[in-house]
């Protein structure tokens, strides 16, 4: 099965979430992410796995409130 690779655009659009923003979460690393030379580019698969994760940790959050 082929990796859907998408570039910083396409996840701006598909998170619905400023470039700048992606910028930042990048310089933290808190996004996964990988390098083709100077381009960066993001694996459509992990995207989804990190966002699940933070879903995961606010639903844990409100639980112990």
């Amino acid at each position: 099965m082929a990796k859907e690779i998408i570039n910083i655009q396409d996840l701006s659009s598909y998170l619905k979430i400023s470039i700048p923003e992606i910028r930042k979460l990048i310089r933290e690393s808190d996004i996964p992410y990988f390098r083709i030379r100077s381009a960066i580019r993001f694996d459509l698969k992990k995207i989804n796995e990190w966002v699940e994760n933070l879903e995961k940790k606010e639903q844990e959050k409100v639980l112990y409130y």
